[in-house]
Parts: structure tokens; sequence; C-alpha cells
């Protein structure tokens, strides 16, 4: 399971602005749930996927996730992207 994953299983739903939380993604792939919350920090920190809003745990795709998975991105987008450190999550 991959960072990758994650982002295809938000952006492959007939829905728009399909949104999930952690636990449902977890329950369509195989990784834990716990696993799961720690890759959706990481995705939301970069800019990948946003919350729904504050209270609620469903996240989206944003549209700098939509491009990355079109191979779309802007060249600064790009170097965000690379000068990104999940560690600093």
């Amino acid at each position: 399971m991959s960072d990758l994953d994650v982002l295809e299983f938000l952006d492959g739903h007939e829905l728009d602005d399909f949104t999930a939380p952690p636990a449902t993604i977890a329950k369509n792939m195989d990784p834990t749930k716990g696993t799961i919350q720690q890759r959706v920090r990481i995705l939301n920190a970069a800019g990948l996927i946003e919350k729904e809003d504050e209270k609620g745990g469903y996240y989206r795709l944003t549209g700098l996730g939509r491009r990355y998975l079109e191979a779309e991105l802007l060249d600064e987008e790009e170097d965000q992207l690379k000068e990104f450190d999940p560690s600093d999550v």
C-alpha cells in the first residue's frame, strides 16, 4: 500500500467530490486503520488531500492531488512536493 494507492482510491469514484474517512479507506485496502491515518496525515500536509471540514474526518482529493495523479503538475508544484519532508509531519 502506497500513498498513490490512497490517492487513487479517493479519485476512483463516480462522485466528483468523493470524501472518505481513514476507516473507510482502510476497509477498502489491506492496511490497518492506523497505517491509513498516518498516510492521510502526510498526504494532507503535502496538500494532496484535504479534510472536508475540521469536525469530520472525511478527506477528499485536492486539485494538486488530481494534477499529481494525472502527471500534470506545474513546475513549482513539482518543486514543492520534492521539498516536502514527511518526517516533519
